[in-house]
């Protein structure tokens, strides 16, 4: 079954959230007890001492401490400390290396203030607890020697912590230049917001200590936003998985349709063509969707209606929204029945009817690899698209935990296939074209903190090392899809993506080094499924 390829988006303003490193000093101060009980029998008699029911061990109070630079790669001070590499909540994608190499004045660490991001919007912080936190702000200008030619003020937690910063001003050009300040974070996280006033404002690196021991976080597991079996491709570790015999061509033919369209970089869907996600549950109604004939077949497919009857009974909760753009994606799952459906041109009616011109459901979908029975599912490969997008919760992580979904511009012809696909819309004959349904990876010896990539195209290349893509559509552009923040924006009038991106989607994988992908043989992963089953 064909459908209409995804279009990609290629021009998008918004702003990023970048994942932190955070390291705990230990406090001793902190000790648990345990005690003993002893209980009454009926007749008024002493029975014997219980055993004592331990508690769990309560963690230690320790200093909470993240460091974080503008460097794509880890660096260690002065002092043995590590400092982590910007991240997703390091909100400025632009960075300049003028001072690469240069003494730093007014510091013994240098490296510290070397690497300078610009353009900042803002700076994101899960901290563990609600507290006061010592914040260390880290300058250094890297252009300018004149007074007033870069000036910011600095918003912490809704409040100006440092009114019109002017680093030349302070201390010229090429020298560190610290603001500390203590601010009190009530709700989880420490947001930062930067103040443009002249030219844009720049930040080395943060430290940021919580001024009193506090209870470690507890670090936050991956949560799909839909789940599928835990034996699935989607979840499998392809590091040392073996490569195809034409995988160096297959990367070049890949490559190229990156390097020749859309100025060379590779597209990130969050604002259109993406995969819109909703949540039904036991009281959820469940309705007829009814079939829009967009691709003017001139009859009602079988199955939608009667046998499997994939478009009756749907929960779709009154909140649901589908993605944008021409495809109108839109996922249900069902975690009651255990039970997702995808749809493809979804969309509500005056009447408050819901029509699709495609999709379908997979029951017991947690046992399930995430495989539409053929020939339904709105991707064009039968795949389910929800586990393989990256989705809000991953971003604002910092770490994708699984395979991703990847939309190309010339897969192979339709009928050249690959498990996990059943299906494709491929249509070229060149004889390393991808079929969909093929697998990619990264390779896993690059270092990635040396290619100068943005924080989000950082977090995608990590996983593309480990878990790698899945070829699984047609579009306009090379694409990597997100999960879709069209029901937040129905809700609330804002986009999520608004305010985590810290640059236009377009350049967020500027750089990918899509040169160095590696190709895995067709069908791999079949048999050892095939045996799971």
């Amino acid at each position: 079954m064909s459908r209409l390829p995804i279009t990609a988006l290629c021009a998008l303003a918004a702003s990023v959230v970048l994942g932190t490193s955070a390291v705990a000093v230990p406090n001793e101060s902190a000790s648990s007890s345990h005690h003993h009980a002893t209980a009454s029998t009926p007749s008024g008699g002493v029975a014997r001492k219980q055993p004592a029911v331990k508690k769990p061990p309560q963690p230690k109070k320790q200093l909470f401490v993240s460091r974080m630079t503008a460097n794509s790669a880890a660096v260690t001070d002065s002092r043995g400390r590590v400092w982590a590499p910007r991240g997703t909540g390091f909100g400025g994608w632009k960075r300049s290396s003028q001072l690469a190499g240069q003494s730093i004045a007014r510091t013994t660490d240098d490296v510290l203030y070397q690497r300078v991001g610009y353009g900042m919007k803002f700076y994101r912080l899960d901290v563990p607890a609600a507290a006061t936190y010592r914040v260390r702000l880290m300058f250094s200008e890297p252009v300018w020697t004149q007074p007033g030619r870069r000036v910011f003020d600095v918003v912490a937690e809704g409040t100006t912590i440092a009114r019109d910063v002017d680093i030349a001003n302070a201390v010229g050009k090429a020298a560190a230049y610290d603001i500390t300040v203590p601010v009190k974070v009530t709700d989880g996280r420490l947001d930062l917001e930067f103040v443009a006033k002249a030219d844009t404002p720049a930040l080395a690196a943060v430290e940021v200590t919580s001024t009193t021991p506090v209870t470690p976080a507890v670090v936050r597991p991956f949560s799909p936003l839909v789940p599928v079996a835990p034996s699935s491709f989607y979840y499998e570790d392809i590091t040392r998985a073996p490569l195809a015999a034409n995988s160096a061509q297959a990367a070049q033919n890949l490559a190229a349709q990156v390097k020749n369209h859309w100025n060379g970089v590779a597209a990130l869907n969050t604002s259109n063509y993406n995969a819109s996600v909703a949540y039904a549950n036991a009281s959820t109604p469940r309705v007829r969707v009814e079939f829009h004939n967009c691709q003017k077949k001139g009859y009602v497919p079988q199955g939608l209606f009667d046998g499997p009857k994939h478009f009756l009974d749907v929960p779709v909760p009154k909140t649901a929204v589908p993605a944008s753009g021409r495809d109108g994606q839109l996922t249900v799952y069902d975690k009651a029945s255990d039970t997702a459906w995808e749809f493809w041109q979804m969309r509500k009616g005056l009447d408050g009817r819901w029509s699709a011109c495609w999709g379908g459901r997979i029951d017991k979908v947690s046992s399930n690899p995430g495989i539409f029975p053929k020939p339904f599912g709105v991707s064009a490969s039968g795949l389910l698209m929800a586990p393989g997008v990256i989705s809000i919760d991953d971003f604002t992580r910092g770490q994708i935990d699984h395979a991703m979904y990847l939309a190309i511009m010339a897969p192979a012809n339709w009928d050249q296939v690959s498990w996990p696909a059943n299906r494709s819309d491929g249509y070229s004959r060149n004889p390393h074209a991808l079929a969909e349904g093929q697998r990619l990876r990264l390779d896993p010896t690059l270092d990635i903190g040396s290619l100068g990539l943005t924080p989000v195209g950082d977090m995608v290349a990590r996983a593309a090392q480990k878990y790698g893509f899945i070829v699984s559509d047609t579009a306009g552009a090379v694409s990597v899809v997100t999960e879709s923040g069209a029901a937040a924006q129905a809700a609330t009038r804002r986009n999520p993506w608004n305010d985590l991106l810290a640059g236009p989607s377009y350049d967020a994988l500027r750089n990918f080094p899509w040169d160095k992908v590696q190709v895995l043989p067709r069908d791999y992963g079949k048999a050892s499924a095939a045996a799971i089953r």
